[in-house]
């Protein structure tokens, strides 16, 4: 996490130019973070870098808008990170369902086995 701010909106502007300058990053809302009511802050949404090396001139690009980044990602580069993660969330999701049903099978076959 590099900053928190008061809107998402304010975040997720701070992310669109990060991403314009090449630094790859992600927005959350801090709501979810929060246990109670009683602890609730000024801050509703956090500014993430995704590439942990990217971090510093995601942080200097912050402070000054003319920073050259030199860990910036040309568009080819975002496409293909992303497309990473989505075959890794594909494989990850199939793997669970795969296992799911598989130990449901294996309930229904004992709840058979059983009722005999």
């Amino acid at each position: 996490m590099i900053a928190r701010y008061e809107s998402r909106s304010q975040a997720d502007e701070r992310a669109a130019f990060l991403r314009s300058r090449g630094i790859a990053s992600h927005v959350t809302d801090l709501t979810s973070m929060r246990l109670n009511l009683a602890h609730q802050g000024q801050f509703r949404a956090a500014l993430w870098v995704v590439l942990p090396e990217q971090a510093e001139d995601a942080l200097a690009l912050l402070e000054d808008p003319d920073h050259r980044a030199d860990t910036a990602l040309d568009e080819r580069e975002f496409e293909r990170l992303e497309n990473e993660g989505a075959d890794a969330a594909r494989r990850t999701m199939m793997r669970w369902l795969i296992l799911t049903a598989l130990g449901l099978a294996g309930l229904a076959a004992l709840v058979v086995a059983i009722g005999q």
